[in-house]
């Protein structure tokens, strides 16, 4: 695919330079408040970390030898004029998008009306994703509200598996549930091995910017660490002018910071390099809410992803996601999504979640997957581009009809041909003004109808007996028991 630009570049040489020097002077001044378990922070004592009760300060030979591994690790820098990837590469022309959210609410299907969201509308999303055969999961899109709060993560990761073809990933929100997960996945996996060698669910550390791990985050990441065998993962997702400086500049200083404190955590643990692990967000000062959308949050995004690359090595993408903070379906929605996803697209990015959510994640609705799937589509056939062969080029049809006026529609070559050249949408509106006017339908009203009747009739495609199906009753309900216990004493 020729239309394909180099990755849009907001940071010079010598400005990421400065923001590293930057980070790294805050990375020797500013201590971190985390609340380790023993084994963490021994790990991080034996690293030459200084620890007083939950205070984490890195000294200098931390710092230099932190500083020594990225350098070393890193395969190569980018310099702004480095040429695009060919476009022979693999990823040209095909792209992988997914479901995903943590959502707390509903929009109903017919009313846009918001409620809590419940195992049902899970559910019903799961026979849903399914009948996409391109569409994938990243995240549950929603967190039932109409289960025990302590184990909504457990029910979330059942319903799942009990509706769909196999499980998908659902973040762990504590320790004590993990354990639950491995049962849970196990059963549809087969064995407790399966679950280690490839863990759908996600059991990591997030930072709090700024500067504080919590103490549930680091067991959850320890626990799969003791049980999995797998290393401990952390990510940081600061907030712009909440958690940290409301200058862009300064957000990316603060973060690379973090982004040092985390390397440190897992060579300490593990003697690996985790790399630019962040994923920043901006505030909306006027509304008082954080964003992943907009102009403001986007060029935020692509200069942590040149500081990526500045740092570990590499070619940095435009890394984007349709996401929106309109909590319907309709123009705000799709601006926002459509924006988001074709600065991506041409900054090489080939890879989409966000897929089916609303309000930064925390509302989830059917007809807005239905949308974006449609969306979809469409990068579909841009990045299929143009195929230049014998019989496309058409020479001898053009001979044949031209002469006859325009009736190429009824050659046979149209016929062989129309689907893979022309993009054929489901859900947009393309008939004559007139003929609109008599059947006044918009493209929102189709996706309306198609996501009512998916949640009516698509199929539990879920594969798991009845007895693999009871024993995920079982463990779900043990889960609970538990819950309820722990909120009792």
């Amino acid at each position: 695919m020729k239309l394909q630009c180099r990755p849009p570049l907001t940071l010079s040489d010598a400005e990421m330079e400065k923001i590293k020097q930057a980070a790294v002077r805050v990375f020797r001044r500013v201590p971190l408040r985390a609340q380790g378990t023993d084994e963490f922070n021994q790990a991080l004592r034996d690293f030459g970390c200084e620890i007083d009760r939950d205070l984490v300060r890195f000294p200098d030979t931390v710092v230099d030898t932190v500083l020594r591994r990225i350098e070393v690790g890193a395969t190569r820098r980018v310099a702004p004029t480095a040429a695009p990837r060919s476009i022979d590469h693999t990823y040209r022309d095909k792209i992988h998008y997914a479901a995903s959210g943590q959502a707390l609410y509903c929009s109903d299907v017919e009313t846009d009306t918001l409620r809590a969201a419940t195992t049902q509308d899970l559910a019903d999303f799961s026979h849903a994703v399914e009948t996409f055969p391109d569409l994938d999961r990243a995240h549950p899109t929603f967190i039932p509200q109409d289960v025990p709060a302590g184990s909504c993560d457990v029910h979330a990761f059942a319903t799942i598996i009990l509706n769909s073809s196999k499980p998908y990933r659902v973040s762990v929100y504590s320790e004590r549930m993990l354990p639950y997960f491995i049962e849970l996945q196990a059963v549809a996996d087969g064995s407790v091995e399966a679950v280690k060698q490839d863990p759908i669910f996600a059991a990591k550390c997030w930072y709090n910017s700024p500067f504080m791990i919590t103490n549930e985050n680091i067991r959850i990441a320890m626990k799969a660490r003791e049980l999995l065998g797998q290393p401990f993962t952390i990510s940081t997702m600061p907030v712009a002018g909440m958690a940290t400086p409301v200058t862009l500049a300064g957000a990316l200083v603060q973060m690379t910071a973090e982004i040092f404190g985390c390397n440190a955590i897992t060579l300490a643990l593990d003697d690996r390099l985790i790399g630019y692990c962040a994923g920043p967000l901006t505030f909306d000062m006027r509304a008082g809410v954080h964003t992943q959308a907009g102009a403001d949050a986007l060029v935020l995004k692509l200069g942590a992803a040149q500081m990526g690359a500045y740092l570990f090595g590499g070619h940095h993408t435009a890394p984007a996601s349709p996401t929106t903070q309109a909590k319907v379906p309709g123009a705000q929605a799709m601006m926002d999504k459509a924006l988001n996803a074709m600065w991506a697209i041409l900054g090489g990015v080939r890879s989409f979640g966000s897929l089916g959510i609303l309000a930064c994640a925390d509302i989830g609705s059917v007809v807005q997957l239905v949308l974006d799937v449609e969306m979809m589509s469409y990068f579909e056939r841009l990045l299929q581009g143009i195929t230049v062969d014998e019989e496309r080029l058409a020479e001898q049809v053009i001979c044949d009809i031209a002469p006859q006026g325009a009736r190429f529609i009824e050659t046979e070559h149209t016929a062989k041909f129309f689907r893979e050249e022309l993009w054929l949408p489901e859900l947009l509106d393309r008939r004559l003004p007139m003929a609109w006017a008599r059947d006044t339908v918009t493209m929102l009203d189709n996706a309306r109808r198609k996501a009512k009747q998916l949640i009516e009739t698509a199929p539990n495609r879920c594969p798991l007996s009845d007895e693999q199906k009871r024993e995920v009753a079982r463990i779900v309900a043990a889960a609970d028991r538990e819950v309820a216990a722990t909120t009792r004493s």
